[in-house]
């Protein structure tokens, strides 16, 4: 690409949504730009440790495909995921392991086969924006301030980033107090002892809260192993002062590799996430636990004696932060009574799951195979209307977003926002203006559940 280039749409994020938004976009006919400030694609998913994804299904019908499944099987092909599996930790329906190098290739594989174009290391500085309409995106890389146009442009930043920019009203946090969830460093070990584990949750299902009230044997049914439990040794670990912690449960996913697990514990409350120097102390602090949530599961928890760190983060992993106030916030009400709407352009199942300011999580589960639809506008806002989001930073409450922020459902919102995107770039109409029913029947068309 050519500096002071021009496109129909831009991507800023290159995760998980923006990956197939942009995606989406290109094989629609747009010429698509993806801004990624890291060196590969993925965000969460591929720079934070994040995994698995959870859950593509509601009971037993699956309400994300698309793009997203695409993914999958792209993925299952070249056996860098085992696909769809029971969660056996009781908590919700499947999760989605994979090999998150192999999750770096296809996404790069996707995006650059639709025709899309990828700038890495480019981080956002300024966007132009003149009578309610973004013009252009300024970015440096090596050194070089580059500025791109666009038609239309999308959010999948995670955080907000080019919405706060823009002048766009972005909302932080729960309303009242502006708690955002904590954030989780999480960490990769090898020369885990799945085997001993299996034979435990089977033996000793007590040991394990969320498989309590569910069918017995989980764990057998699960090609991966996913678990949550021994509450008893972490309460003594945290009793004596051997951590230092506010964590209740040993939560791990067996990833694409067998015997290799996402240690996902650590906990770093009270800091703000949009805050520079408050990430830069959660960094530090993250390592610091894994470090010592590494040695305690070594000397205290079955299966761990051998398990050896493989890598850390290598970015802190954020579960709320910045969302865009757009033309309608989906609720935790929509959730809890399965709203369907007339916009819909993609579904979700996973609960509400509120990380608290302590040791426990706060849970508030649909009834078993129930899902909802996110609708079109909360993709978009009407103070500039050619920047959409797409991912974590949609239009939601901070309840809402406690169950539409999960990696399946933002590949679903991915889709649609660059589905949209092209749409009216190629119109020359705003996002505000597209048409639902026709979004809905493309989105239809290629794969993805809308109701």
């Amino acid at each position: 690409m050519e500096k002071n280039a021009e496109y129909d749409v831009i991507v800023a994020g290159g995760g998980i949504a923006g990956s197939l938004a942009a995606v989406a976009a290109a094989r629609h006919g747009a010429r698509v730009l993806v801004v990624e400030e890291t060196g590969f694609l993925g965000g969460c998913l591929t720079s934070s440790g994040t995994g698995p994804m959870m859950t593509f299904h509601a009971g037993e019908k699956q309400v994300i495909k698309g793009l997203g499944e695409e993914l999958i099987e792209r993925l299952k092909a070249k056996n860098l995921s085992p696909g769809h599996t029971v969660d056996s930790t009781g908590y919700t329906y499947t999760v989605t392991p994979f090999d998150a190098e192999g999750m770096k290739r296809e996404l790069e594989l996707m995006v650059s086969e639709s025709g899309a174009d990828i700038l890495y290391h480019a981080k956002i500085v300024s966007c132009a924006v003149s009578n309610g309409k973004a013009e252009s995106l300024t970015v440096t890389s090596m050194g070089d301030m580059i500025t791109v146009k666009g038609s239309v442009f999308i959010d999948s930043t995670g955080d907000a980033i080019l919405l706060k920019l823009a002048n766009v009203p972005v909302i932080s946090g729960r309303k009242g107090d502006g708690f955002n969830q904590p954030m989780t460093m999480n960490f990769r070990l090898s020369g885990v002892d799945i085997s001993l584990i299996r034979k435990t949750m089977e033996e000793h299902v007590e040991l394990f809260p969320f498989l309590a009230p569910h069918e017995k044997g989980l764990e057998k049914k699960a090609s991966r192993l996913s678990f949550s439990g021994f509450q008893d040794i972490m309460k003594a670990g945290i009793a004596s002062g051997e951590l230092d912690i506010d964590r209740d449960i040993v939560l791990c996913f067996e990833t694409n590799t067998p015997d290799e697990v996402i240690v996902n514990m650590t906990r770093i409350p009270g800091l703000d996430p949009l805050n520079p120097f408050d990430i830069s102390k959660a960094e530090m602090e993250g390592r610091r636990q894994v470090w010592e949530m590494y040695g305690f599961l070594k000397r205290h928890v079955p299966g761990f004696s051998d398990a050896v760190l493989v890598s850390s983060g290598p970015r802190i992993g954020v579960r709320s932060s910045g969302r865009m106030a757009g033309v309608y916030a989906i609720s935790a009400e929509d959730i809890l009574e399965e709203t369907k709407f007339k916009d819909g352009i993609a579904c979700c199942g996973y609960p509400i799951d509120i990380h608290s300011e302590g040791a426990e999580t706060k849970t508030t589960f649909l009834r078993w195979g129930g899902y909802y639809s996110i609708p079109y506008r909360c993709l978009i806002n009407s103070t500039v209307s050619n920047i959409m989001a797409a991912g974590r930073d949609i239009s939601c409450t901070f309840e809402a977003h406690a169950s539409l922020r999960v990696s399946p459902c933002c590949t679903a919102t991915g889709q649609a926002a660059g589905t949209a995107a092209a749409i009216a770039a190629k119109k020359s109409i705003s996002p505000l203006d597209v048409d639902t029913d026709e979004l809905r029947l493309i989105l239809r068309e290629d794969g993805a559940v809308v109701e």
